[in-house]
């Protein structure tokens, strides 16, 4: 999943308003996209490896980003027409002044568990057997104010406990296994492949699933592309929308060939290629289910005001 803080996110998104002040000169031949080194990132991948841009007469260079946060100034100064992106980061970049457009659905949360998307681990055989045992708890989650502590609140709101009856910790997702299993954590909301690693020890449960119980069938990342860009190559942005789509479907309905983009795309240890939950790929970006991550970021401090969501996704006809 995408990882970012807002404090970094709206300075980023200055830095980049700032290097694009002068006159933006596009590529006209090829669409540049930054792609996040996850599996979220696969629809564009399978779209360029089964030559679906190619047939959509399309020159696309894909090349990867650390982060969103660091995707949306790059984006903003004209240094890639696209960026892969998450609904949170998206919405905080046009809350900062970003005039961008959703292009194309990545990753959807399932509408029931198991998912990718963050699931809330537990030593097995401890005293934490119902989400009501998390309070007082020590929780880690990989930043706070991030995609998934967001979540992680909604999911305890939901269960009726106040965020500030647990304990909140940043650990980033890699480095959560071992504090939990050797009890210097109490409970992790943790994502694949890491989930699957965990569970293989054979010394965790699964509590909860956050983003599934909270918003199942959210829209967790989408393409995201200047207005200034789309207006000026709308069929190119088209184009682009309907090969990911397509690349999207192909995913959800090939597994084997899923997973040999997953291991090579995102370096996987080849142990875990059969094993790991790919993302469920989204065939179109929902303005329902951005407008209710939306209201989340409202409710729980991630945005001050509401945005125009009709407005910033891409219209197909």
């Amino acid at each position: 999943m995408v990882r970012y803080r807002r404090g970094f996110l709206a300075a980023a998104v200055a830095a980049g308003l700032a290097l694009a002040s002068g006159t933006q000169v596009f590529a006209q031949d090829k669409i540049r996209v930054g792609l996040l080194p996850f599996s979220e990132s696969l629809g564009a991948v399978i779209a360029d490896k089964q030559g679906l841009f190619k047939q959509e007469g399309l020159d696309v260079e894909l090349s990867k980003v650390g982060s969103g946060a660091q995707a949306v100034p790059v984006l903003q100064a004209g240094k890639l027409e696209i960026v892969l992106s998450n609904t949170i980061t998206t919405l905080q970049a046009i809350e900062a002044g970003l005039d961008a457009v959703i292009v194309a659905p990545s990753a959807v949360v399932r509408s029931a568990p198991p998912d990718t998307t963050s699931a809330v681990l537990v030593r097995k055989g401890g005293d934490i057997k119902t989400p009501k045992d998390l309070e007082g708890k020590r929780f880690a989650v990989n930043v706070i104010n991030s995609t998934a502590w967001l979540y992680a609140v909604a999911f305890l709101d939901k269960h009726g406990i106040s965020r500030s009856k647990v304990r909140f910790v940043e650990v980033p997702f890699p480095q959560m296994n071992d504090p939990l299993i050797n009890g210097q954590l109490d409970a992790i909301g943790q994502v694949e492949p890491f989930r699957t690693i965990a569970e293989g020890t054979g010394k965790v449960d699964i509590l909860g699933w956050t983003y599934v119980e909270v918003q199942p069938n959210a829209d967790v990342t989408q393409y995201l592309a200047l207005r200034s860009w789309v207006d000026k190559h709308r069929s190119a942005a088209v184009k682009f929308a309907r090969a990911v789509i397509q690349g999207s479907k192909y995913l959800n309905e090939n597994e084997a060939a899923a997973r040999e983009a997953n291991l090579q795309f995102t370096n996987l240890n080849p142990a875990l290629k059969d094993k790991v939950m790919l993302p469920r790929f989204g065939t179109e970006v929902s303005g329902a289910e951005v407008r209710k991550t939306m209201d989340l970021m409202l409710k729980y401090g991630l945005l001050k005001k509401r945005v125009d969501v009709s407005k910033h996704i891409l219209r197909m006809k």
